[in-house]
């Protein structure tokens, strides 16, 4: 049997999938040019950490596109019912279509689909019998993917070494204006930058909203040129 391709036409679920692929983009070039890069070339990591993270993501947008347009047992107008398993069908007051038993209409694709689970807009699709297994490995790409984001991002904080190119202690206009080439003071580690920007040492008084932020003392020699 082909491969059938099954296309849905629905905006809100093209949306989805859209805000889906724009996430899975935005994390596919930011982590590795703001982490798994620059630890790699000051040799904190392997090349295999690499690669590992590259084909988790490509592996998470394969099966999300796999599972977006396969069919999932969508049922034909007229089909063909063996004379042992008649028993077993149902005409659907829907769609006036005889159908498996355990099928469901599907409301928004139109049509019923063999051993339906739901219609997942994320996938633009419905969860049936025939791709609910390209269902299940997206979600099992999509964890993996997104614990291997959540341990790099803790190494990268509290584990590696602090990168030596890399300067906490800037704002954007300074950036911008490439000014921070002429800066001779010592740069800062991060979490002290973040302690003075947050008001606090207590880490996890950095995520409380409702507090008031109390200036932190910064020692004479990081403090800004003026």
């Amino acid at each position: 049997m082909g491969l059938r391709i099954h296309f849905v036409v629905d905006p809100q679920g093209w949306c989805c999938m859209g805000l889906i692929i724009f996430v899975w983009l935005y994390n596919t070039i930011f982590i590795p040019k703001v982490i798994l890069f620059p630890h790699y070339e000051e040799g904190n990591i392997s090349v295999v950490a690499v690669l590992c993270y590259y084909f988790c993501s490509l592996f998470c947008i394969a099966s999300l596109f796999r599972a977006s347009v396969a069919d999932p047992g969508k049922l034909p107008e007229n089909p063909e019912i063996p004379i042992t398993e008649r028993g077993h069908w149902e005409l659907c007051n829907k769609c006036n279509v005889m159908r498996p038993k355990r099928s469901h209409h599907c409301s928004r694709c139109g049509h019923c689909v063999r051993r339906m689970d739901h219609h997942c807009p994320w996938i633009n699709n419905c969860v049936g019998e025939d791709n609910h297994w390209l269902f299940l490995q997206l979600c099992f790409y999509t964890q993996i993917l997104s614990s291997y984001t959540l341990i790099l991002d803790f190494c990268h904080y509290y584990y590696f070494l602090p990168l030596k190119k890399e300067n906490w202690d800037t704002t954007t206009i300074e950036k911008m204006s490439n000014c921070c080439e002429d800066i001779s003071r010592p740069q800062k580690p991060w979490q002290q930058t973040f302690s003075e920007v947050f008001g606090t040492h207590w880490k996890i008084l950095w995520f409380i909203p409702f507090r008031q932020r109390q200036p932190l003392r910064v020692p004479y020699h990081f403090a800004s040129h003026d």
